[in-house]
């Protein structure tokens, strides 16, 4: 791959852009940046990061093996109108990381054998540790999906599915680091009232999201079972627990995770042909 446009330069753009750069996938100026009108990020990312910024639309397509949409969804017919005119060849894959936003929409504003994929990442791309998940449009084949796919993997681990998961993908990885961070916000505090140094609390709570992650992974155990193994009846795992019990904590995260992939499907609501 010698050439990836974004159009929009947001966070995620970012993530995707330093995640990129740090595997080594393509040098720098391979990567092209447009975004609707701010300039002063624009030069904020070229300084940063070594990447070619411009406002020429011929330009930044011209000979783009992929086409990332990353502009906010309110910008996205906008972006979408200006690409109708531009030419584009059926070997370029027009990748969208648009929440919410299905392929047959973007399908309609681009030519009739577009290869169109969706994806969903998340901003752990900065750390080449996100999760992310492709979908296939009409015309995205097989070998389509490949390039996708392991442009996401430079950044993480990427798996292939059916559209119709994609809002629940949306509310599991795609927010998912947010409910995460939450969730370690709250053992922050509650470390602090239980006089501990915030310091090493901070410490100790990241190799333990860490630990368990890794648990998760090497084990064969569902999270419930590797729950169980350390919660001892009558022992301080097991009051914390019955605390998170009474609390409704696990119908709480369950009403997040719903609430977040209803908002998904009403987006896409919005954009629909």
């Amino acid at each position: 791959m010698k050439k990836i446009a974004f159009v929009g330069a947001g966070a995620m753009a970012e993530a995707l852009v330093k995640g990129l750069i740090a595997a080594e996938h393509l040098p720098a100026k391979g990567i092209w940046l447009t975004n609707h009108a701010n300039d002063a990020r624009l030069q904020e990312l070229h300084a940063a990061y070594g990447v070619t910024i411009t406002r020429n639309q011929t330009d930044l397509l011209k000979d783009a093996d992929v086409i990332i949409l990353s502009m906010k969804p309110k910008d996205a017919e906008a972006a979408l109108s200006s690409l109708k005119s531009a030419n584009l060849n059926s070997k370029q894959i027009v990748v969208s990381i648009l929440a919410g936003i299905h392929t047959s929409f973007l399908e309609s504003y681009l030519p009739s054998n577009q290869p169109v994929v969706r994806a969903m990442p998340n901003t752990s791309a900065t750390i080449l540790e996100a999760a992310t998940a492709v979908a296939a449009g009409v015309h995205a084949g097989s070998e389509d999906m490949k390039v996708v796919s392991s442009l996401f993997k430079t950044v993480g681990e990427a798996v292939e599915v059916e559209e119709e998961a994609m809002d629940a993908v949306t509310a599991i990885s795609g927010s998912g680091p947010a409910y995460l961070y939450y969730m370690m916000e709250a053992l922050e505090e509650a470390s602090s009232q239980v006089g501990l140094d915030e310091s090493v609390s901070k410490q100790l709570l990241i190799q333990t999201f860490k630990g368990a992650a890794k648990m998760l992974e090497q084990s064969d155990l569902t999270p419930a079972q590797l729950r169980a193994n350390i919660t001892s009846a009558g022992g301080t795992t097991a009051a914390g627990i019955s605390v998170l019990e009474e609390q409704g904590v696990k119908a709480a995260i369950q009403a997040c995770v719903k609430a977040a992939a209803a908002r998904s499907k009403e987006m896409g609501q919005a954009f629909s042909k």
